[in-house]
């Protein structure tokens, strides 16, 4: 009965995300009723438990996240992501409209720009084009989170969030387990580019055509004219952050401090420096801000790891599949789904799983590497923030715009997770 209550405070959870409710609201919400129906103290349990899980997840990943949004709010007011975007896309864009911006979002993501400003950088060029090729504006979603919301947050190297987070609660560097991995992200990049093109290709047989908006027509006019960075000078603090990161083994922390200086040394011309420490201090509420919406979630997971049911629960996921990786990859795909957040996913499963799933023998970079993939499989559910922004933002609907969403973001990423699953079988790491 006590494993049924802690299941129905996650099914609370995931009601009040879908119902629009903060993040923050939503796990005291949940929390609370979660410790009543537990018969445990609820304020003695929020103001100690909830608060402390809340606190060190906040420290922990602190300068991750706002360092991460710094570099990436320089990328976007200099214009690199833009001057990057724009030659991927005229090489092949008039030919090959929905491969190459994809290809623009991979490199944006894995260079280490958020997945949030790419949208914004992406945007006007998929306007554009869309425009030119008469595809309809009702597959911009889809094609944006295809290139830069799949499998760069999880292959190896990357300085997103996904395949950070795992290095920092594990010890594990941001290349583990890296062949494997590369073989699942190919495996992964294969199924998502081929379903988007055809794709496509299927919505133009029935019909369905690009209709230019209003608010399309104005962001064109904006994006007009602006002086955009050299590409080698637009790259370059990009792969500075991909060497910091993985060529000198820095920390996280620091490798993403040599990218933001890097930034503001190579986009010095770009930079509006008038407005200098407005957009830092945009580019930090913005990292607190995301930080602060997961570490809230990460709360509420103290809080179910604080009750009698937890133990008990903890002990019948570690039986499924007879393997901790298999394990792991359920409890983080699970977890992310009902918080609609990666990150949240990982900041409650993965001190789980380090204390109660590594002394049972699992190999660390496996688990990394599943970890990273497993986070990035139903955080899009349809309550995922960034999944109702992006549609907000292209003036687009569930209705409309989601099958595409999820057949790219949730499915086929799990099937990838079977395949990765094997891989570390095969490659005598499971």
């Amino acid at each position: 009965m006590q494993i049924l209550l802690v299941i129905l405070s996650l099914v609370l959870l995931i009601y009040l995300c879908f119902k629009g409710v903060p993040i923050f609201f939503g796990a005291m919400i949940s929390g609370i009723f979660l410790l009543v129906t537990a018969g445990m103290n609820p304020v003695e349990q929020i103001t100690t438990t909830y608060v402390t899980g809340l606190a060190n997840y906040f420290g922990k990943f602190f300068f991750i996240f706002v360092l991460g949004s710094l570099f990436g709010k320089l990328t976007d007011i200099s214009g690199a992501a833009d001057a990057v975007a724009k030659v991927v896309i005229d090489k092949l864009g008039d030919r090959f409209i929905v491969p190459s911006i994809m290809l623009a979002g991979v490199i944006l993501t894995y260079g280490g720009v958020s997945v949030f400003v790419c949208m914004f950088t992406l945007y006007p060029l998929m306007v554009s084009l869309f425009k030119k090729g008469d595809i309809s504006r009702t597959l911009i979603p889809a094609v944006y989170f295809a290139g830069a919301g799949t499998f760069t947050g999880m292959m190896p190297g990357s300085p997103q969030i996904q395949n950070l987070m795992p290095g920092q609660i594990l010890g594990t560097p941001a290349t583990a387990a890296f062949v494997p991995g590369i073989i699942a992200a190919v495996f992964e990049a294969i199924l998502v580019f081929g379903f988007m093109i055809w794709y496509v290709g299927y919505t133009k047989k029935k019909g369905l055509h690009f209709e230019m908006t209003e608010k399309d027509e104005a962001m064109l006019k904006l994006k007009e004219g602006k002086e955009l960075p050299n590409i080698v000078v637009a790259l370059l603090p990009m792969i500075i952050l991909l060497v910091a990161l993985n060529g000198f083994k820095l920390s996280a922390e620091l490798a993403l401090f040599v990218g933001f200086i890097a930034g503001l040394i190579c986009y010095a011309k770009q930079i509006p420096w008038k407005e200098i420490w407005k957009h830092l201090g945009d580019g930090t509420k913005d990292g607190t801000g995301s930080l602060f919406n997961t570490a809230a979630v990460v709360g509420f997971g103290s809080l179910v790891q604080a009750t009698p049911a937890f133990d008990t629960l903890i002990g019948s996921v570690t039986k499924i599949g007879g393997s901790p990786l298999i394990a792991s990859a359920l409890a983080v795909t699970v977890l992310a789904g009902v918080c609609g957040s990666g990150s949240g996913g990982l900041g409650i499963a993965l001190p789980i799983i380090k204390d109660y799933f590594v002394p049972l023998g699992v190999n660390l970079e496996a688990l990394h590497r599943v970890s990273a993939l497993a986070s990035l499989g139903l955080d899009s559910l349809p309550h995922n923030g960034l999944v109702v922004s992006v549609l907000n933002v292209t003036e687009n609907d569930h209705r409309h715009s989601y099958f595409p969403i999820f057949v790219t973001t949730c499915l086929i990423p799990l099937v990838t997770l079977v395949f990765m699953i094997l891989l570390f079988y095969l490659f005598g790491m499971a």
